[in-house]
Formats: structure tokens, C-alpha cells, sequence
């Protein structure tokens, strides 16, 4: 018997830890260095002008690309940030609701934030079913959260011409007419 172990076979495993545990050493570095190196290209080539908000006022920069038969334009758009509820003026008309329906329509939309209003009042010429929203022009998107507010797939329609009564000082204008889905507290 032999007390002394089988050399060869121990070592051959020791070499193989060996080499394992280095390439996982060497593949870290590797990993390591390639981050070093992306931060250090970003800082480089990185000047800050990029970006979709201009921080100077706010406004949002949609850009689009047109393109022709023989060119292509960059066009720049910079959209103006939607309106709080409360910088809206808005009139709430009857327009074939039951009586007091533009009141408590009001009332909702005041609980909802929309807080620059001027009094309900009654369209006695307009008898529409459903509500509606119409805002002044450049308003569009105002309108359209207006009208999410205002609830029930409530449609939004180019602001009338002539304006509806009372309207003078309105930027938006929602008309309460005959609906199931006139607004509750």
C-alpha cells in the first residue's frame, strides 16, 4: 500500500480553479474598463444641448422630419405647457340640460380644479343632446383634458363663430345639454 497520493490528478484540477478563477478576473477588467471608457467618451463628446424640455421657459420641443422627393428639413416645434384648471376660464352653458344642470356642472368642474369661472348661465337658442367642450384656438389640449373632466366620452368642437353668449372673457366653454351623464357630486 502506498500512503503517498496520486500526483497528476490533484493537480490538474488546481490548474483548472487556477485558470477558471483567472479568466473571471480578466473578463471583470474587461467589463470594467469598457464602462470607464463609455463614461469618459460620454463626458467627452456629451456638450448638454440635447434634451426635450428648452429650461429656459418651460416649452416642450417637438422635432419632426419632412421629407420630399429631394430634400430633408428638420422642422422644430415648441409646443406651449398645458394650462393648469385652475389658469382656464371657463363658462358652463345649458344647452337643453334640465334646469340648473350648467350650475351643478359647474360645481363639479370647480371640484375638479377648474376654479376660473365665470357664473353658469343658459344658451336658450342651443338644445343639444350631450355635453360638449370648445376652446379658443390654441387651446386644443386644454380642451381635451376639459373634456375628460367633464366626463362620458365629452366631445370637443372648434369654438364657435359667433361665440356663444356670455363667452367674452372665456377661454373654454362647456355646454351642458340632455344627457344621462350630466355630472354629480
Amino acid at each position: 500500500m502506498n500512503s503517498q497520493p496520486e500526483r497528476g490528478r490533484g493537480t490538474k484540477r488546481t490548474a483548472m480553479a487556477a485558470e477558471a478563477g483567472s479568466a473571471a478576473v480578466k473578463g471583470g477588467v474587461l467589463i470594467g474598463v469598457a464602462i470607464l471608457l463609455g463614461v469618459v467618451l460620454l463626458q467627452i463628446t456629451d456638450d448638454g444641448s440635447t434634451g426635450a424640455v428648452d429650461k429656459a421657459d418651460g416649452r416642450v420641443q417637438v422635432a419632426t422630419t419632412t421629407t420630399g422627393p429631394d430634400e430633408e428639413l428638420p422642422d422644430t416645434t415648441f409646443l406651449d405647457p398645458v394650462k393648469a384648471p385652475d389658469e382656464i376660464r371657463v363658462l358652463v352653458l345649458n344647452g337643453g340640460a334640465p334646469a340648473g344642470a350648467a350650475g351643478a356642472m359647474s360645481d363639479v368642474l370647480s371640484g375638479r380644479g377648474y376654479t376660473n369661472q365665470e357664473q353658469a348661465n343658459d344658451w336658450e337658442s342651443v338644445t343639444r343632446t350631450g355635453n360638449m367642450v370648445t376652446c379658443r384656438d390654441g387651446l386644443e389640449r386644454e380642451g381635451a383634458t376639459l373634456a375628460i373632466a367633464v366626463g362620458d366620452n365629452t366631445p370637443t368642437e372648434q369654438f364657435p363663430d359667433p361665440a356663444p353668449p356670455f363667452s367674452d372673457e372665456a377661454d373654454c366653454v362647456v355646454i351642458a345639454g340632455l344627457t344621462e351623464a350630466t355630472p354629480t357630486t
